[in-house]
């Protein structure tokens, strides 16, 4: 008698579980484009923090003369006289909006209203940063022109505001 044939077969054996590396090419795509994105996007956050840095130290300054108001070391003409400076020291110096460098009273303060967006510097307490503050008797409410400041240094931007200033200039 025959033997069965059927006992004469060898086991049968799964095949191998795939192995995770290496990857396949759609995952190296992926994760190059995922690491030249991440690069980019931190070049470009790199170069706008580089941009903001006036901006931030003229911030930085205002406050340390406002502090230094408050505790009787300067009085509140030269607090004006020094943020005035700080003012056309980012706009001119830093952000690179050269015409501004000789104006002063009404082109500054119209300059200044440009870039707040507001009337509070030709025809507000925003006045006393023109020549008024040369005037004998010119005093300054501190408090509100810190504000002001505040809020014009908010508004600053490294590549807007003297693009906004030169439309303004040649209207």
């Amino acid at each position: 008698m025959q033997d069965n044939p059927l006992q004469q077969l060898r086991d049968v054996h799964a095949p191998l579980a795939p192995e995770w590396w290496p990857p396949a090419p759609g995952w190296w795509l992926l994760a190059t484009a995922i690491v030249a994105v991440s690069v980019f996007t931190g070049r470009l956050l790199w170069r706008a923090h580089k941009a903001r840095r006036p901006i931030r130290s003229a911030q930085n300054m205002i406050k340390t003369l406002r502090d230094s108001h408050d505790q009787g070391h300067i009085d509140s003409l030269q607090y004006v006289n020094e943020s005035n400076e700080i003012l056309k020291r980012l706009l001119v110096n830093a952000l690179g909006v050269r015409n501004l460098g000789a104006t002063s009273d009404e082109q500054w303060l119209n300059a200044l209203d440009t870039i707040s967006n507001g009337q509070e510097f030709s025809a507000g307490c925003g006045q006393i940063l023109g020549t008024q503050r040369f005037s004998p008797g010119a005093s300054a409410e501190v408090a509100a022109v810190d504000q002001l400041l505040q809020k014009l240094l908010t508004r600053v931007h490294p590549t807007r505001t003297p693009r906004l200033l030169a439309e303004n200039s040649s209207d």
